[in-house]
């Protein structure tokens, strides 16, 4: 039967990864093992192992150096919060697309394979089905981007007649127009979207 964890093992592991982080390797180790003197040496030895691995003087140096910079030049997750806006990550959607597509390929070829008699023959029919359902997905995938692509470009067109026929009647109505739109833009892209 396995012995129960030490309920002291996370708490450890999390002052030795801070101490060694704030005060270098050998003084954080100090310092996190005077937090824990019930933990028995050999128990304190595997987990500062764990915790922080074994380092050499001067790798430990180096990682002390590098944290100090870090800590100097990278703001705090709070400050970060507050004045960075949400960003979203683009997607690269046809190359992702691609590799979808060569998935599918690659699961087809599997399912078929050819006969002593040269003819296509089937190996593994549930791979070709789903190989066929990827390649479906794939197309309703490509054929709803390509209509809300047309449809972004035609609401654009319109947007751009209507701001033409505007400026021709009222270059000032047409100026205030624009400013108010790129105001609305600039708010929804602080938010992210």
């Amino acid at each position: 039967m396995a012995r129960p964890a030490n309920h002291q093992r996370d708490e450890a592991f999390a002052a030795l990864r801070t101490l060694t982080t704030q005060h270098g390797t050998k003084e954080g180790v100090r310092l996190a093992r005077e937090r824990f003197p019930t933990v028995p040496a050999g128990t304190w030895g595997r987990w500062k192992q764990q915790a922080v691995g074994s380092l050499t003087s001067a790798e430990a140096l180096s990682r002390t150096i590098l944290t100090a910079e870090l800590r100097r030049n990278i703001p705090a997750p709070a400050e970060l919060a507050a004045s960075i806006p949400a960003t979203r990550r683009a997607l690269d959607f046809w190359r992702m697309l691609d590799e979808l597509e060569l998935d599918a390929k690659l699961m087809r070829d599997f399912a078929l394979t050819q006969g002593a008699d040269g003819k296509l023959k089937l190996r593994v029919p549930f791979a070709l089905r789903d190989a066929h359902r990827m390649r479906c997905d794939l197309i309703r995938l490509a054929l709803a981007q390509a209509e809300a692509a047309w449809s972004v470009e035609r609401a654009q067109s319109f947007f751009d007649e209507v701001v033409t026929a505007i400026g021709a009647e009222s270059p000032d109505c047409q100026w205030r127009i624009m400013e108010r739109l790129r105001l609305v833009h600039g708010e929804a892209g602080a938010r992210g979207f």
